[in-house]
């Protein structure tokens, strides 16, 4: 297997999509360097993972926040450009979550043993949610990870540095900019 893989983490039109339910404007800045970062990792043949936020229409977390990423809706895509991308990817792996982890009832774990990458790429949004809680998981499983600064973003730059700074000093992430 390949030694790096990315994971691509919620970059959905309901966040990084003018018009989403939780779009944030810092989103915008990231979305070329997610990409580039995408279409890199294809041209290397290396393996891809996109999750996605995935809710029912009742979902508990719609209590904390607005609804959002609602199953099959237009909010729940990628933004286009991202989508058009991985489409037809043969190395694109795809994991729909329904909370903060993208380990969390998913099959992320069992896919990760299978593919067996020595270093992860994480790059997505938001910093201090899902992005922190799905590498938090990752260093607990003692991938090695690398998050792609200028690849992440949230809607909360206090909280972005913060959860930057939690996932270097306390999780052992490496932070490096995309190229």
């Amino acid at each position: 297997m390949r030694d790096e893989l990315l994971i691509v983490v919620d970059m959905q039109n309901d966040f990084v999509t003018h018009g989403g339910a939780l779009y944030f404007k810092e989103a915008e800045k990231i979305k070329p360097v997610v990409l580039d970062c995408v279409n890199y990792h294809i041209n290397e043949r290396n393996y891809i993972v996109l999750t996605q936020d995935w809710h029912d229409l009742d979902d508990v977390e719609f209590k904390f926040f607005p609804p959002h990423c609602v199953e099959n809706s237009k909010g729940a895509q990628f933004f286009d450009e991202l989508e058009s991308a991985v489409w037809d990817y043969e190395h694109a792996n795809f994991v729909r979550k329904r909370k903060f982890s993208a380990f969390y009832g998913t099959n992320l774990n069992k896919l990760l043993e299978r593919l067996s990458p020595k270093r992860v790429g994480v790059c997505g949004v938001a910093t201090n949610i899902c992005v922190m809680y799905t590498v938090e998981e990752l260093r607990n499983r003692e991938y090695e990870v690398v998050l792609y600064e200028d690849g992440i973003a949230s809607y909360d730059d206090s909280l972005h540095k913060f959860a930057l700074l939690q996932m270097k000093d306390v999780l052992g992430a490496e932070i490096e900019r995309w190229r």
